[in-house]
């Protein structure tokens, strides 16, 4: 199973001209019920990652006629074109209108058609490009089911200041926000940061800065969050970071760097959450790997292993996807925090068949003190 491929020159989003328009453009959404329940209730729930949004990916459906979430599941998360007249008769006309404005949706004749999708998470609104493959630049990453369980497990407890690494949409850094005093989001795309910058502003988000960076490159000092969803895919055909998928020929380069980061960059009292592909050599382990890379830094560490084994994972992105021995490969976050004093660290494995409910929301956040 691929993803479908094109080539089409799509422009960043747009913000509207005030806050208030952006402010109303995202109260006539939540009104409407487009959010992550709602969402969840007609599309149901992919057993492992969340709401199962991916058209490919689940049953037969089609948005019953009066229904106005189905059509703009429809438009926004399928990218379907739908007909000005349907929508004009379920949603206030200053929806489409600024929907058009943002440059979400063009209008082509009597058709609505999209440009760009606009998803609900834990209620905000991230747009982003579109699930299809677009050759023409380097894309800012869908919100995949990797992005809700990510944004479901992190712990929201009140924290100091966050770095988001490899930022995309920002969704993680905006999440973020509403619990940290300061939030940084880095990443090495400029289109992602146009990205990030309009979602901010579509949330109504006023603490969460966006940086370009290789990394964390461009930010000095520490933090007490880390979060981060980078490249994983091992791909023959790109340098790691040169797209939202690929972390290099094994798939592991970014992801080797940010923790070997860790003892410097967090907090004595931080926490890092992290959500990867882990494409093992065969016969090693996740916590080798960590070990490994941290060396003797690992053992003062207390480690949550919420990833699951994917032996058949299947990369639908790479354009020379590494052909390999999938027998050790895992998937999913990877939580941890220092050892409080006078505790010893550990290491975990808490991968579960369900992380979330028939709502779409997360079952249960990582809690380091709660194993």
């Amino acid at each position: 199973m691929k993803l479908a491929t094109f080539v089409e020159a799509v422009d960043p989003p747009s913000v509207l001209p005030t806050p208030a328009r952006m402010a109303a453009f995202v109260m006539s959404l939540r009104e409407l019920g487009y959010d992550t329940a709602g969402c969840a209730r007609r599309l149901r729930v992919f057993p492992r990652l969340g709401v199962n949004f991916w058209e490919a990916m689940r049953p037969q459906w089609a948005p019953a006629p009066g229904d106005a979430v189905g059509w703009l599941i429809r438009l926004f998360i399928d990218s379907v074109a739908v007909p000005v007249d349907t929508l004009h008769a379920l949603v206030p006309v200053s929806l489409i209108d600024d929907a058009i404005e943002a440059r979400l949706l063009v209008l082509d004749g009597d058709m609505l058609r999209p440009k760009l999708s606009l998803m609900p998470c834990d209620g905000m609104y991230f747009v982003t490009d579109r699930a299809a493959k677009n050759t023409a630049f380097n894309q800012v990453m869908w919100l995949w089911g990797e992005s809700y369980l990510l944004a479901g497990l992190v712990r929201r407890t009140s924290r100091r200041c966050a770095f988001d690494v490899g930022t995309g949409s920002g969704i993680h850094a905006l999440l973020a926000s509403r619990h940290c005093d300061r939030v940084v989001g880095l990443d090495v795309s400029p289109r992602a940061l146009e990205f990030a910058r309009f979602n901010a502003a579509l949330n109504g988000v006023h603490n969460a800065e966006f940086r370009l960076s290789d990394l964390l490159d461009g930010v000095d000092g520490s933090c007490d969050l880390l979060v981060t969803n980078v490249p994983y895919a091992p791909d023959l055909a790109a340098r790691a970071g040169d797209n939202f998928w690929s972390g290099g020929i094994d798939g592991m380069e970014l992801l080797r760097r940010i923790v070997r980061a860790i003892p410097e960059r967090v907090d004595a009292d931080g926490g890092v959450y992290i959500n990867s592909l882990f494409p093992l050599a065969p016969g090693s382990t996740l916590r080798g790997n960590f070990a490994q890379w941290l060396g003797g830094r690992f053992d003062d560490l207390q480690t949550l292993d919420h990833t699951w084994p994917v032996p058949f994972y299947e990369d639908l992105l790479s354009d020379a996807p590494i052909d390999a021995d999938k027998s050790a490969w895992r998937f999913g976050v990877v939580s941890l925090r220092r050892a409080p004093h006078g505790q010893a660290g550990w290491w975990r494995e808490l991968g579960q068949d369900r992380f979330f409910n028939a709502d779409g929301s997360c079952r249960a956040a990582v809690d380091h003190d709660a194993t």
